[in-house]
């Protein structure tokens, strides 16, 4: 029994060592796993806020591109109204006419302003369109703008035909509208399809089409950009507009009473810094603290180095104090003052070509000089005491 248990555990030990490796290799994969993924989200994450954001400008865009056509749209049809044209029974066949010419590469509002021409010069609701549709071929066949065109078209249905015969239609003077319109087709409508099925026409085609769908996107949220604009203009901006007269008063009285009395202030004082020789420099005034404070430093080390010479000056002169026994004088350049007993008090005498001088160290100083070095001179004996 106790074999087999040594047995187990043996076999346990060895399939723990064989384990250890792969479950560490499993744990730093699983590591890098979670890093990665870490990584993962983030890029994720970034690129979530970067499609947020374009999404953001994108409706903001069509938004603004069909708010742009909406306009448009009102002042076309404040136009045709103005003229005699019935809109409801207009409006769709304008609308059907910028489907049908986005196949030439126009855009709604070329569509609308040749429209717009045309309308100054014909009452007719079906020549309107028919002139529009032909002025949008000579126009793709000859890549005049579109409202130009249906000009010298309304002019050369009134009689003037230098803008028809500008554009390489010949007709007679007086010529009748259908008249110009067929002879027009007859020079341009082949080479306006020739256009269309052209490369650059499908490409141009397509271009238009994908405006107006984004047109389209941003027409169905005008009507919550206008509840958002009803909010602010009548909610939010009085709210603001009220805001802004609180505070006119207290930015008035800020400028008036602070701001404009501290810039006076400071002008009067760069006008003295520049008002001639003699004046202060603005640069002098800088530096004044920086002097003020070298010259105190000055002062201390000049006061530590004075008091360094007095004590080193006491000091050498401990140090020749007497050395002898009664009356022994020390002399420098004369003749030394000898004899026992000629003096109780320790002296110099110095002869330096003049009347000897002769310096006597009396009571006080001694009891001062034992004070402060720790010994002195006896005198009665002249001689040197021990320290304290």
């Amino acid at each position: 029994m106790a074999f087999g248990s040594d047995r187990s555990a043996n076999f346990v030990i060895k399939a723990k060592d064989a384990a250890t490796g792969p479950l560490g290799k499993v744990g730093g994969a699983m590591g890098k796993l979670k890093s990665v993924a870490g990584t993962a989200f983030k890029a994720i994450g970034a690129a979530a806020l970067a499609a947020g954001a374009a999404l953001a400008a994108f409706a903001f865009d069509a938004i603004k591109a069909a708010a742009e056509d909406e306009k448009a749209t009102i002042r076309l049809n404040a136009a045709l109204k103005a003229r005699g044209y019935e809109m409801d029974q207009l409006t769709p066949k304008i609308d059907e006419q910028i489907k049908a010419m986005a196949r030439l590469g126009f855009t709604d509002d070329e569509v609308r302003s040749g429209l717009e021409i045309g309308s100054r010069f014909f009452k007719n609701q079906e020549n309107l369109l028919r002139a529009n549709a032909v002025a949008a071929n000579i126009a793709a066949a000859t890549g005049k703008d579109l409202s130009s065109v249906m000009m010298a078209l309304g002019r050369g249905a009134q009689g003037s035909t230098r803008g028809l015969a500008a554009l390489g239609i010949e007709v007679e003077k007086g010529a009748k509208l259908k008249d110009i319109l067929r002879a027009a087709d007859e020079k341009y409508l082949g080479v306006a399809e020739e256009v269309a099925n052209s490369t650059s026409g499908k490409f141009a085609a397509a271009q238009i089409r994908f405006n107006e769908a984004i047109e389209s996107f941003g027409a169905k949220l005008l009507p919550m950009v206008n509840e958002a604009l009803v909010f602010i203009t009548e909610t939010a901006l009085p709210a603001f507009e009220q805001l802004m007269a609180d505070l006119g008063p207290i930015v008035s009285d800020l400028v008036d009473n602070y701001i404009r009395p501290l810039v006076d202030s400071v002008g009067e004082l760069f006008a003295i810094f520049d008002s001639g020789e003699g004046s202060i420099n603005l640069l002098t005034l800088a530096l004044t603290p920086l002097k003020l404070a070298l010259q105190a430093i000055k002062v201390v080390v000049d006061a530590i180095v004075a008091g360094l010479k007095i004590i080193q000056s006491i000091g050498d002169f401990g140090k020749n104090l007497p050395k002898g026994g009664p009356g022994y004088v020390t002399s420098y350049g004369a003749t030394p003052m000898a004899g026992p007993g000629r003096t109780t008090t320790p002296g110099f005498q110095s002869s330096f070509g003049m009347a000897p001088v002769s310096l006597t160290i009396g009571t006080q100083a001694q009891s001062q000089l034992s004070y402060r070095y720790g010994q002195g001179v006896s005198s009665s004996t002249g001689t040197r005491t021990g320290g304290r």
